[in-house]
Protein backbone atom coordinates (compact mmCIF):
# COMPACT_ATOMS: atom_id res chain seq x y z
CA UNK A 1 0.00 0.00 0.00
CA UNK A 2 1.37 3.41 -0.94
CA UNK A 3 0.93 6.50 1.22
CA UNK A 4 -2.61 6.91 -0.13
CA UNK A 5 -4.60 4.67 -2.40
CA UNK A 6 -7.96 5.47 -3.94
CA UNK A 7 -10.65 2.82 -3.97
CA UNK A 8 -14.05 3.10 -5.69
CA UNK A 9 -17.08 1.07 -4.57
CA UNK A 10 -20.84 1.33 -4.62
CA UNK A 11 -21.30 0.91 -0.86
CA UNK A 12 -18.94 1.61 2.04
CA UNK A 13 -19.98 -0.03 5.34
CA UNK A 14 -18.36 1.24 8.52
CA UNK A 15 -18.55 -1.37 11.29
CA UNK A 16 -18.31 -5.16 10.95
CA UNK A 17 -20.62 -6.26 13.75
CA UNK A 18 -23.81 -8.30 13.16
CA UNK A 19 -25.58 -5.43 11.35
CA UNK A 20 -22.67 -4.53 9.09
CA UNK A 21 -21.77 -8.14 8.27
CA UNK A 22 -25.39 -8.99 7.48
CA UNK A 23 -25.66 -5.94 5.21
CA UNK A 24 -22.38 -6.88 3.51
CA UNK A 25 -23.72 -10.38 2.75
CA UNK A 26 -27.00 -8.99 1.40
CA UNK A 27 -25.10 -6.67 -0.94
CA UNK A 28 -22.49 -9.28 -1.83
CA UNK A 29 -25.19 -11.72 -2.81
CA UNK A 30 -26.59 -9.07 -5.18
CA UNK A 31 -23.15 -8.51 -6.74
CA UNK A 32 -22.89 -4.92 -5.44
CA UNK A 33 -19.31 -3.58 -5.12
CA UNK A 34 -19.00 -3.23 -1.37
CA UNK A 35 -16.22 -2.46 1.11
CA UNK A 36 -16.74 -3.10 4.82
CA UNK A 37 -14.21 -1.82 7.33
CA UNK A 38 -13.75 -2.14 11.08
CA UNK A 39 -11.10 -0.72 13.37
CA UNK A 40 -10.89 -3.99 15.30
CA UNK A 41 -8.31 -6.53 14.10
CA UNK A 42 -11.04 -9.14 13.63
CA UNK A 43 -14.62 -9.96 14.59
CA UNK A 44 -15.41 -9.90 18.32
CA UNK A 45 -13.95 -12.58 20.57
CA UNK A 46 -16.05 -11.89 23.68
CA UNK A 47 -19.74 -12.80 24.06
CA UNK A 48 -22.19 -9.93 23.62
CA UNK A 49 -25.70 -10.56 22.26
CA UNK A 50 -27.06 -14.00 23.20
CA UNK A 51 -30.54 -14.15 21.60
CA UNK A 52 -31.43 -14.43 17.92
CA UNK A 53 -35.06 -14.49 16.80
CA UNK A 54 -37.04 -15.99 13.94
CA UNK A 55 -36.90 -12.89 11.77
CA UNK A 56 -33.10 -12.72 11.99
CA UNK A 57 -32.76 -16.41 11.16
CA UNK A 58 -35.00 -15.82 8.16
CA UNK A 59 -32.59 -13.10 7.04
CA UNK A 60 -29.76 -15.64 7.41
CA UNK A 61 -31.77 -17.89 5.12
CA UNK A 62 -32.11 -15.00 2.65
CA UNK A 63 -28.31 -14.71 2.40
CA UNK A 64 -27.86 -18.49 2.24
CA UNK A 65 -26.25 -18.76 5.69
CA UNK A 66 -29.00 -20.26 7.86
CA UNK A 67 -27.57 -23.78 7.99
CA UNK A 68 -24.11 -22.52 8.90
CA UNK A 69 -25.50 -20.21 11.59
CA UNK A 70 -27.78 -22.89 13.05
CA UNK A 71 -24.78 -25.07 13.90
CA UNK A 72 -24.12 -22.71 16.82
CA UNK A 73 -27.73 -22.00 17.85
CA UNK A 74 -29.98 -23.56 20.49
CA UNK A 75 -33.43 -23.44 18.92
CA UNK A 76 -36.69 -22.62 20.61
CA UNK A 77 -36.00 -21.72 24.21
CA UNK A 78 -38.44 -19.83 26.44
CA UNK A 79 -38.44 -17.87 29.69
CA UNK A 80 -39.44 -18.96 33.20
CA UNK A 81 -40.12 -16.23 35.75
CA UNK A 82 -39.30 -16.87 39.43
CA UNK A 83 -39.97 -14.80 42.53
CA UNK A 84 -36.30 -15.14 43.59
CA UNK A 85 -33.45 -17.70 43.41
CA UNK A 86 -34.90 -20.81 45.01
CA UNK A 87 -38.41 -19.33 44.87
CA UNK A 88 -41.44 -20.51 42.94
CA UNK A 89 -42.03 -20.13 39.19
CA UNK A 90 -44.99 -17.80 38.66
CA UNK A 91 -44.96 -17.49 34.87
CA UNK A 92 -43.70 -19.16 31.71
CA UNK A 93 -43.24 -17.98 28.14
CA UNK A 94 -42.68 -20.98 25.87
CA UNK A 95 -43.48 -20.09 22.25
CA UNK A 96 -43.99 -23.04 19.93
CA UNK A 97 -45.10 -21.29 16.73
CA UNK A 98 -42.68 -20.85 13.84
CA UNK A 99 -44.76 -18.99 11.26
CA UNK A 100 -41.68 -17.43 9.67
CA UNK A 101 -39.84 -20.74 9.35
CA UNK A 102 -37.89 -20.73 12.63
CA UNK A 103 -38.66 -20.74 16.39
CA UNK A 104 -39.30 -17.31 17.88
CA UNK A 105 -36.51 -17.34 20.51
CA UNK A 106 -33.11 -18.96 20.09
CA UNK A 107 -29.79 -18.81 21.91
CA UNK A 108 -26.52 -18.12 20.13
CA UNK A 109 -23.01 -16.78 20.74
CA UNK A 110 -22.08 -13.54 18.99
CA UNK A 111 -18.39 -14.39 18.36
CA UNK A 112 -19.37 -17.56 16.51
CA UNK A 113 -22.13 -15.74 14.66
CA UNK A 114 -19.88 -12.93 13.46
CA UNK A 115 -17.16 -15.36 12.40
CA UNK A 116 -19.72 -17.30 10.36
CA UNK A 117 -20.97 -14.14 8.64
CA UNK A 118 -17.40 -13.06 7.91
CA UNK A 119 -16.71 -16.43 6.32
CA UNK A 120 -19.94 -16.16 4.35
CA UNK A 121 -18.83 -12.84 2.90
CA UNK A 122 -15.85 -14.54 1.34
CA UNK A 123 -18.22 -16.14 -1.19
CA UNK A 124 -18.58 -12.87 -3.08
CA UNK A 125 -15.95 -11.38 -5.37
CA UNK A 126 -17.74 -8.01 -5.18
CA UNK A 127 -17.31 -7.80 -1.39
CA UNK A 128 -14.08 -6.75 0.30
CA UNK A 129 -13.54 -6.82 4.06
CA UNK A 130 -10.80 -4.83 5.78
CA UNK A 131 -10.28 -5.12 9.52
CA UNK A 132 -7.81 -2.90 11.32
CA UNK A 133 -9.10 0.05 9.28
CA UNK A 134 -10.72 3.15 10.79
CA UNK A 135 -12.76 5.94 9.25
CA UNK A 136 -11.14 9.29 10.00
CA UNK A 137 -13.29 11.66 7.93
CA UNK A 138 -15.72 11.86 5.03
CA UNK A 139 -17.49 14.42 2.89
CA UNK A 140 -20.39 14.36 0.45
CA UNK A 141 -20.53 16.00 -2.96
CA UNK A 142 -22.23 15.34 -6.32
CA UNK A 143 -24.09 12.27 -5.10
CA UNK A 144 -20.92 10.61 -3.81
CA UNK A 145 -19.28 10.03 -0.45
CA UNK A 146 -15.52 10.48 -0.23
CA UNK A 147 -14.07 8.87 2.90
CA UNK A 148 -10.57 8.86 4.35
CA UNK A 149 -9.54 5.64 6.08
CA UNK A 150 -6.37 4.66 7.92
CA UNK A 151 -5.12 1.22 8.79
CA UNK A 152 -3.28 0.13 11.93
CA UNK A 153 0.05 1.07 10.31
CA UNK A 154 -1.16 4.62 9.69
CA UNK A 155 -1.41 4.21 5.92
CA UNK A 156 -4.21 6.14 4.23
CA UNK A 157 -6.90 4.93 1.86
CA UNK A 158 -9.36 7.23 0.09
CA UNK A 159 -12.66 5.53 -0.70
CA UNK A 160 -15.16 6.96 -3.17
CA UNK A 161 -18.60 5.37 -2.66
CA UNK A 162 -22.10 6.10 -3.80
CA UNK A 163 -23.44 5.38 -0.30
CA UNK A 164 -21.99 5.02 3.19
CA UNK A 165 -23.77 2.98 5.87
CA UNK A 166 -22.77 3.49 9.50
CA UNK A 167 -23.03 0.22 11.44
CA UNK A 168 -20.45 1.38 13.98
CA UNK A 169 -22.38 0.93 17.20
CA UNK A 170 -23.92 3.00 19.95
CA UNK A 171 -20.95 5.40 20.04
CA UNK A 172 -21.05 5.79 16.26
CA UNK A 173 -18.24 7.89 14.84
CA UNK A 174 -20.28 8.56 11.72
CA UNK A 175 -23.30 9.73 13.70
CA UNK A 176 -21.05 12.06 15.67
CA UNK A 177 -19.51 13.45 12.48
CA UNK A 178 -23.00 14.08 11.12
CA UNK A 179 -23.96 15.80 14.41
CA UNK A 180 -27.13 13.71 14.71
CA UNK A 181 -28.43 13.72 18.31
CA UNK A 182 -29.92 10.71 20.09
CA UNK A 183 -33.25 11.12 21.86
CA UNK A 184 -35.55 8.88 23.86
CA UNK A 185 -36.44 8.03 27.42
CA UNK A 186 -34.29 8.81 30.42
CA UNK A 187 -34.21 5.10 31.30
CA UNK A 188 -30.86 3.87 32.57
CA UNK A 189 -29.90 0.71 34.40
CA UNK A 190 -26.60 -0.93 35.31
CA UNK A 191 -26.12 -4.68 35.18
CA UNK A 192 -23.15 -6.99 35.67
CA UNK A 193 -22.90 -9.41 32.74
CA UNK A 194 -21.13 -12.70 33.44
CA UNK A 195 -20.44 -15.17 30.63
CA UNK A 196 -19.45 -18.71 31.57
CA UNK A 197 -18.24 -21.84 29.81
CA UNK A 198 -18.22 -25.58 30.57
CA UNK A 199 -21.64 -25.23 32.16
CA UNK A 200 -23.18 -28.44 33.56
CA UNK A 201 -26.77 -27.17 33.98
CA UNK A 202 -29.01 -29.02 31.52
CA UNK A 203 -31.95 -26.61 31.92
CA UNK A 204 -32.33 -24.92 28.54
CA UNK A 205 -34.89 -22.21 29.29
CA UNK A 206 -34.03 -18.70 30.43
CA UNK A 207 -34.64 -18.13 34.13
CA UNK A 208 -35.58 -14.63 35.31
CA UNK A 209 -35.52 -13.98 39.06
CA UNK A 210 -37.81 -10.99 39.65
CA UNK A 211 -36.43 -10.23 43.08
CA UNK A 212 -36.67 -6.60 44.14
CA UNK A 213 -33.57 -7.04 46.29
CA UNK A 214 -31.42 -8.25 43.40
CA UNK A 215 -32.98 -9.04 39.97
CA UNK A 216 -30.97 -11.70 38.11
CA UNK A 217 -31.34 -13.18 34.62
CA UNK A 218 -29.84 -16.53 33.63
CA UNK A 219 -29.60 -17.35 29.90
CA UNK A 220 -28.44 -20.73 28.50
CA UNK A 221 -26.32 -20.79 25.37
CA UNK A 222 -24.90 -23.26 22.86
CA UNK A 223 -21.88 -25.44 23.53
CA UNK A 224 -22.36 -25.50 27.34
CA UNK A 225 -22.23 -21.73 27.76
CA UNK A 226 -24.41 -19.64 30.07
CA UNK A 227 -24.90 -15.97 30.88
CA UNK A 228 -25.82 -14.38 34.21
CA UNK A 229 -27.01 -10.77 34.38
CA UNK A 230 -27.09 -9.18 37.84
CA UNK A 231 -28.61 -5.78 38.54
CA UNK A 232 -26.53 -3.15 40.34
CA UNK A 233 -28.46 -0.71 42.53
CA UNK A 234 -27.83 3.04 42.09
CA UNK A 235 -25.99 3.36 45.40
CA UNK A 236 -23.58 0.47 44.68
CA UNK A 237 -20.06 0.82 43.31
CA UNK A 238 -19.64 -1.06 40.02
CA UNK A 239 -15.94 -1.85 40.50
CA UNK A 240 -16.57 -3.31 43.93
CA UNK A 241 -19.35 -5.49 42.53
CA UNK A 242 -16.92 -7.01 40.00
CA UNK A 243 -14.59 -8.35 42.69
CA UNK A 244 -14.22 -12.13 42.76
CA UNK A 245 -15.81 -12.53 46.18
CA UNK A 246 -18.93 -10.62 45.13
CA UNK A 247 -19.17 -12.60 41.87
CA UNK A 248 -19.00 -15.85 43.88
CA UNK A 249 -21.74 -14.50 46.13
CA UNK A 250 -24.00 -13.77 43.17
CA UNK A 251 -23.46 -17.21 41.62
CA UNK A 252 -23.72 -19.29 44.82
CA UNK A 253 -27.53 -19.78 44.61
CA UNK A 254 -27.07 -21.27 41.13
CA UNK A 255 -23.64 -22.90 41.24
CA UNK A 256 -23.10 -23.64 44.92
CA UNK A 257 -19.40 -24.16 45.57
CA UNK A 258 -18.75 -25.76 42.16
CA UNK A 259 -16.00 -24.06 40.13
CA UNK A 260 -17.28 -21.77 37.39
CA UNK A 261 -15.34 -20.82 34.28
CA UNK A 262 -15.98 -17.10 33.79
CA UNK A 263 -14.79 -15.87 30.41
CA UNK A 264 -16.10 -12.33 30.69
CA UNK A 265 -17.37 -9.97 33.36
CA UNK A 266 -18.40 -6.44 32.56
CA UNK A 267 -20.82 -3.75 33.69
CA UNK A 268 -23.31 -2.48 31.13
CA UNK A 269 -25.48 0.62 31.26
CA UNK A 270 -28.62 0.15 29.20
CA UNK A 271 -30.32 2.98 27.33
CA UNK A 272 -33.50 3.38 25.30
CA UNK A 273 -32.61 5.95 22.67
CA UNK A 274 -32.97 6.64 18.96
CA UNK A 275 -31.16 8.84 16.46
CA UNK A 276 -33.29 11.77 15.34
CA UNK A 277 -32.40 11.11 11.69
CA UNK A 278 -31.26 7.90 9.99
CA UNK A 279 -30.20 9.47 6.71
CA UNK A 280 -28.34 12.59 5.65
CA UNK A 281 -27.62 12.73 1.94
CA UNK A 282 -26.03 9.44 0.93
CA UNK A 283 -25.11 8.39 4.47
CA UNK A 284 -27.30 6.06 6.53
CA UNK A 285 -27.32 4.88 10.14
CA UNK A 286 -28.17 1.28 11.02
CA UNK A 287 -28.19 -0.95 14.09
CA UNK A 288 -27.00 0.56 17.37
CA UNK A 289 -25.84 3.65 15.50
CA UNK A 290 -29.54 4.37 14.85
CA UNK A 291 -31.21 2.98 18.00
CA UNK A 292 -30.23 1.64 21.42
CA UNK A 293 -32.49 -1.01 22.95
CA UNK A 294 -32.47 -2.31 26.54
CA UNK A 295 -31.71 -6.06 26.56
CA UNK A 296 -34.84 -7.29 28.34
CA UNK A 297 -36.56 -8.42 25.11
CA UNK A 298 -33.38 -9.63 23.40
CA UNK A 299 -34.09 -7.39 20.42
CA UNK A 300 -31.13 -5.01 20.14
CA UNK A 301 -29.06 -7.03 17.68
CA UNK A 302 -32.16 -8.40 15.98
CA UNK A 303 -33.38 -4.88 15.24
CA UNK A 304 -30.03 -4.17 13.59
CA UNK A 305 -30.37 -7.23 11.38
CA UNK A 306 -33.83 -6.03 10.35
CA UNK A 307 -32.24 -2.69 9.41
CA UNK A 308 -29.62 -4.48 7.32
CA UNK A 309 -32.17 -6.52 5.40
CA UNK A 310 -34.53 -3.61 4.79
CA UNK A 311 -31.81 -1.22 3.65
CA UNK A 312 -29.70 -3.84 1.90
CA UNK A 313 -32.18 -5.03 -0.70
CA UNK A 314 -33.20 -1.45 -1.48
CA UNK A 315 -29.58 -0.34 -1.96
CA UNK A 316 -29.05 -3.30 -4.28
CA UNK A 317 -32.12 -2.35 -6.31
CA UNK A 318 -31.03 1.30 -6.52
CA UNK A 319 -27.51 0.40 -7.64
CA UNK A 320 -28.99 -1.98 -10.25
CA UNK A 321 -31.25 0.81 -11.54
CA UNK A 322 -34.54 -0.83 -10.59
CA UNK A 323 -35.38 1.58 -7.78
CA UNK A 324 -34.83 5.34 -7.52
CA UNK A 325 -32.67 6.93 -4.86
CA UNK A 326 -35.75 8.38 -3.13
CA UNK A 327 -37.00 4.85 -2.44
CA UNK A 328 -34.24 4.70 0.18
CA UNK A 329 -36.17 7.23 2.26
CA UNK A 330 -38.60 4.38 2.98
CA UNK A 331 -35.87 2.69 5.05
CA UNK A 332 -36.39 5.03 7.99
CA UNK A 333 -40.14 5.48 7.54
CA UNK A 334 -40.59 1.71 7.64
CA UNK A 335 -38.04 0.71 10.25
CA UNK A 336 -38.27 3.54 12.81
CA UNK A 337 -41.79 2.76 14.18
CA UNK A 338 -41.05 -0.95 14.54
CA UNK A 339 -37.68 -0.35 16.18
CA UNK A 340 -39.28 2.02 18.68
CA UNK A 341 -42.10 -0.47 19.37
CA UNK A 342 -39.47 -3.05 20.36
CA UNK A 343 -37.69 -0.52 22.57
CA UNK A 344 -40.99 0.06 24.39
CA UNK A 345 -41.47 -3.70 24.69
CA UNK A 346 -38.05 -3.98 26.32
CA UNK A 347 -38.90 -1.20 28.75
CA UNK A 348 -42.16 -2.93 29.71
CA UNK A 349 -40.40 -6.27 30.20
CA UNK A 350 -37.86 -4.46 32.35
CA UNK A 351 -40.70 -3.57 34.71
CA UNK A 352 -41.33 -7.31 35.11
CA UNK A 353 -37.71 -8.45 35.30
CA UNK A 354 -36.53 -5.69 37.63
CA UNK A 355 -39.39 -4.78 40.01
CA UNK A 356 -38.91 -1.53 41.92
CA UNK A 357 -40.11 -2.85 45.28
CA UNK A 358 -41.36 -5.94 47.09
CA UNK A 359 -44.93 -4.75 46.56
CA UNK A 360 -44.27 -4.36 42.83
CA UNK A 361 -42.74 -7.85 42.65
CA UNK A 362 -45.73 -9.38 44.50
CA UNK A 363 -48.16 -7.63 42.17
CA UNK A 364 -46.38 -8.98 39.10
CA UNK A 365 -46.25 -12.57 40.33
CA UNK A 366 -49.89 -12.39 41.41
CA UNK A 367 -50.93 -11.14 37.99
CA UNK A 368 -49.17 -14.00 36.22
CA UNK A 369 -50.73 -16.58 38.55
CA UNK A 370 -54.17 -15.24 37.63
CA UNK A 371 -53.32 -15.24 33.92
CA UNK A 372 -52.75 -19.00 34.08
CA UNK A 373 -56.51 -19.45 34.63
CA UNK A 374 -57.54 -17.36 31.61
CA UNK A 375 -56.61 -19.30 28.43
CA UNK A 376 -56.60 -16.36 25.98
CA UNK A 377 -54.37 -14.30 28.27
CA UNK A 378 -52.23 -17.33 29.09
CA UNK A 379 -51.62 -18.02 25.40
CA UNK A 380 -50.95 -14.33 24.76
CA UNK A 381 -47.92 -14.55 27.03
CA UNK A 382 -47.04 -18.20 26.45
CA UNK A 383 -46.76 -17.77 22.66
CA UNK A 384 -45.07 -14.34 22.85
CA UNK A 385 -47.98 -12.62 21.15
CA UNK A 386 -47.03 -9.51 23.11
CA UNK A 387 -44.03 -9.04 20.82
CA UNK A 388 -44.91 -6.38 18.21
CA UNK A 389 -45.55 -8.06 14.88
CA UNK A 390 -43.27 -7.05 12.04
CA UNK A 391 -45.43 -4.47 10.27
CA UNK A 392 -44.81 -1.43 8.07
CA UNK A 393 -47.43 1.28 7.70
CA UNK A 394 -45.62 3.69 5.38
CA UNK A 395 -43.11 3.07 2.62
CA UNK A 396 -42.91 0.98 -0.54
CA UNK A 397 -46.43 -0.39 -0.23
CA UNK A 398 -49.58 -0.42 -2.36
CA UNK A 399 -52.83 -0.17 -0.41
CA UNK A 400 -55.79 -1.11 -2.56
CA UNK A 401 -58.09 -4.02 -3.27
CA UNK A 402 -60.16 -6.12 -0.86
CA UNK A 403 -60.15 -5.24 2.87
CA UNK A 404 -58.57 -8.61 3.69
CA UNK A 405 -55.72 -7.87 1.34
CA UNK A 406 -55.25 -4.36 2.70
CA UNK A 407 -54.87 -5.77 6.22
CA UNK A 408 -51.92 -7.87 5.04
CA UNK A 409 -50.09 -5.00 3.32
CA UNK A 410 -46.92 -4.20 5.21
CA UNK A 411 -46.93 -7.45 7.20
CA UNK A 412 -44.27 -10.13 6.96
CA UNK A 413 -45.37 -13.03 4.77
CA UNK A 414 -45.33 -16.37 6.62
CA UNK A 415 -42.98 -19.09 5.44
CA UNK A 416 -44.91 -22.34 5.01
CA UNK A 417 -43.39 -25.72 4.34
CA UNK A 418 -44.13 -26.80 0.78
CA UNK A 419 -43.81 -29.97 -1.26
CA UNK A 420 -42.08 -29.49 -4.60
CA UNK A 421 -43.08 -31.37 -7.74
CA UNK A 422 -40.26 -33.84 -7.14
CA UNK A 423 -41.70 -34.72 -3.73
CA UNK A 424 -39.08 -32.90 -1.65
CA UNK A 425 -40.11 -30.70 1.30
CA UNK A 426 -38.91 -27.13 0.92
CA UNK A 427 -39.50 -23.78 2.58
CA UNK A 428 -41.12 -20.89 0.72
CA UNK A 429 -38.06 -18.63 0.81
CA UNK A 430 -35.86 -21.35 -0.66
CA UNK A 431 -38.20 -21.46 -3.64
CA UNK A 432 -38.37 -17.68 -4.02
CA UNK A 433 -34.68 -16.86 -3.54
CA UNK A 434 -33.51 -13.25 -3.01
CA UNK A 435 -36.21 -11.76 -5.25
CA UNK A 436 -39.70 -10.35 -5.45
CA UNK A 437 -42.42 -12.99 -5.52
CA UNK A 438 -45.97 -13.28 -6.80
CA UNK A 439 -47.83 -15.83 -4.67
CA UNK A 440 -51.20 -17.38 -5.42
CA UNK A 441 -53.10 -20.15 -3.62
CA UNK A 442 -55.70 -22.63 -4.83
CA UNK A 443 -56.32 -25.22 -7.51
CA UNK A 444 -56.26 -22.49 -10.20
CA UNK A 445 -53.21 -20.67 -8.79
CA UNK A 446 -50.83 -21.77 -11.55
CA UNK A 447 -53.19 -20.68 -14.30
CA UNK A 448 -53.75 -17.33 -12.57
CA UNK A 449 -50.03 -16.62 -12.41
CA UNK A 450 -49.32 -17.89 -15.90
CA UNK A 451 -51.86 -15.47 -17.32
CA UNK A 452 -50.30 -12.32 -15.82
CA UNK A 453 -49.03 -10.02 -18.56
CA UNK A 454 -47.94 -6.73 -16.98
CA UNK A 455 -44.34 -5.86 -17.97
CA UNK A 456 -43.69 -4.81 -14.37
CA UNK A 457 -43.28 -8.37 -13.10
CA UNK A 458 -40.37 -9.15 -15.41
CA UNK A 459 -38.86 -5.71 -14.83
CA UNK A 460 -38.69 -6.50 -11.10
CA UNK A 461 -37.36 -10.02 -11.70
CA UNK A 462 -40.37 -11.48 -9.91
CA UNK A 463 -40.71 -15.22 -9.19
CA UNK A 464 -44.19 -16.72 -9.63
CA UNK A 465 -45.09 -19.33 -7.00
CA UNK A 466 -48.36 -21.29 -7.19
CA UNK A 467 -49.34 -23.05 -3.95
CA UNK A 468 -52.09 -25.67 -4.13
CA UNK A 469 -54.06 -27.11 -1.18
CA UNK A 470 -52.78 -30.26 0.48
CA UNK A 471 -55.68 -32.35 -0.82
CA UNK A 472 -55.29 -31.19 -4.43
CA UNK A 473 -52.95 -32.44 -7.14
CA UNK A 474 -50.49 -30.16 -8.87
CA UNK A 475 -52.04 -29.02 -12.14
CA UNK A 476 -50.12 -29.64 -15.34
CA UNK A 477 -49.62 -26.34 -17.14
CA UNK A 478 -47.22 -25.39 -19.89
CA UNK A 479 -45.60 -22.44 -18.16
CA UNK A 480 -41.93 -22.70 -17.20
CA UNK A 481 -42.20 -19.34 -15.44
CA UNK A 482 -44.48 -20.69 -12.67
CA UNK A 483 -43.21 -22.86 -9.81
CA UNK A 484 -45.87 -25.13 -8.30
CA UNK A 485 -45.84 -26.45 -4.74
CA UNK A 486 -48.23 -28.16 -2.31
CA UNK A 487 -49.21 -26.65 1.04
CA UNK A 488 -48.31 -29.66 3.19
CA UNK A 489 -49.21 -28.13 6.59
CA UNK A 490 -52.07 -25.79 5.56
CA UNK A 491 -50.02 -22.72 6.55
CA UNK A 492 -50.48 -21.01 3.20
CA UNK A 493 -54.19 -21.73 3.26
CA UNK A 494 -54.50 -19.87 6.58
CA UNK A 495 -52.60 -16.88 5.16
CA UNK A 496 -54.76 -16.69 2.02
CA UNK A 497 -58.04 -17.22 3.90
CA UNK A 498 -58.94 -13.52 3.86
CA UNK A 499 -57.73 -13.02 0.30
CA UNK A 500 -59.73 -15.51 -1.70
CA UNK A 501 -58.65 -15.72 -5.34
CA UNK A 502 -56.02 -13.02 -5.02
CA UNK A 503 -52.35 -12.75 -5.87
CA UNK A 504 -49.86 -11.34 -3.37
CA UNK A 505 -46.77 -9.32 -4.28
CA UNK A 506 -44.01 -9.99 -1.74
CA UNK A 507 -40.88 -7.84 -1.56
CA UNK A 508 -37.37 -9.33 -1.31
CA UNK A 509 -37.42 -8.71 2.46
CA UNK A 510 -40.54 -10.93 2.65
CA UNK A 511 -42.98 -8.11 3.41
CA UNK A 512 -46.29 -7.96 1.56
CA UNK A 513 -46.29 -5.01 -0.85
CA UNK A 514 -49.92 -5.51 -1.94
CA UNK A 515 -52.48 -7.90 -3.41
CA UNK A 516 -54.76 -8.02 -6.43
CA UNK A 517 -57.02 -10.31 -8.48
CA UNK A 518 -56.34 -11.27 -12.08
CA UNK A 519 -58.97 -8.76 -13.19
CA UNK A 520 -57.20 -6.03 -11.20
CA UNK A 521 -53.72 -6.77 -12.56
CA UNK A 522 -53.45 -3.73 -14.82
CA UNK A 523 -54.81 -1.39 -12.12
CA UNK A 524 -52.50 -2.84 -9.46
CA UNK A 525 -49.46 -2.71 -11.73
CA UNK A 526 -50.22 0.93 -12.46
CA UNK A 527 -50.59 1.57 -8.71
CA UNK A 528 -47.11 0.13 -8.26
CA UNK A 529 -45.89 2.35 -11.07
CA UNK A 530 -47.45 5.34 -9.32
CA UNK A 531 -46.26 4.42 -5.82
CA UNK A 532 -42.70 3.61 -6.89
CA UNK A 533 -42.79 6.13 -9.80
CA UNK A 534 -41.98 3.55 -12.45
CA UNK A 535 -41.24 4.73 -15.95
CA UNK A 536 -40.54 2.76 -19.13
CA UNK A 537 -37.28 3.53 -20.93
CA UNK A 538 -35.63 1.84 -23.93
CA UNK A 539 -32.38 1.39 -21.98
CA UNK A 540 -34.15 -0.38 -19.14
CA UNK A 541 -36.12 -2.49 -21.57
CA UNK A 542 -32.91 -3.67 -23.21
CA UNK A 543 -31.34 -4.50 -19.86
CA UNK A 544 -34.24 -6.38 -18.30
CA UNK A 545 -36.40 -7.77 -21.10
CA UNK A 546 -37.40 -11.42 -20.91
CA UNK A 547 -35.33 -14.02 -22.72
CA UNK A 548 -37.99 -14.29 -25.40
CA UNK A 549 -37.78 -10.56 -26.04
CA UNK A 550 -41.53 -10.12 -25.83
CA UNK A 551 -41.76 -8.08 -22.63
CA UNK A 552 -40.83 -4.42 -22.46
CA UNK A 553 -39.26 -3.80 -19.06
CA UNK A 554 -39.56 -0.79 -16.80
CA UNK A 555 -36.99 1.18 -14.88
CA UNK A 556 -37.61 3.32 -11.85
CA UNK A 557 -37.03 7.05 -11.67
CA UNK A 558 -36.99 9.28 -8.65
CA UNK A 559 -40.47 9.44 -7.08
CA UNK A 560 -41.83 12.67 -5.66
CA UNK A 561 -43.38 10.81 -2.71
CA UNK A 562 -43.60 7.36 -1.22
CA UNK A 563 -46.79 5.43 -0.68
CA UNK A 564 -48.46 6.32 2.59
Amino acid sequence: MTDQQTHSVDILIVGAGPTGLTLANVLGQAGIRTLIIDRKPSTVAEPRAVSIDDESLRTMQFIGMDQQVLKDVVLGYGVHYFTRPGGHCFGKVEPTRSEYGFPRRNAFRQPLFEATLRQGGQRFASLEMRFGHELTSFQQADGQVEALIRNDAGQALKVCARYLVACDGGRSTVRTMLDIPMSGTTFKSRWIVLDTENDDDSFWQTRVYCDAERPIVEVPGPHRTRRFEVMIHPHEDADAMLQDERISEFLRPFRGDKPTTIVRKVVYTFHARMAERWRIGNVFLAGDAAHLTPPYAGQGMNSGIRDAHNLGWKLAEVIAGRLPDAALDSYESERRPHAWALIKLALNLGEVMAPRSRWHAAAISGFFRLVAYVPPLRDYFLQMKFKPKPRYYRGLLVRQGKPGGQQLVGTMCPQPKLQAVDGSIVRLDDVVGPAYALLAFGTQAAQMLAGLQAPLWDALGTRRIAIVPRQAAVAAIDSPGVVQCVDVEDQAQAFFKSLGAAIVLVRPDRYVAGSFTVAQEAVFAQACMDSFRLHSTPAAATATASAEGIVEASALVRPTALAE
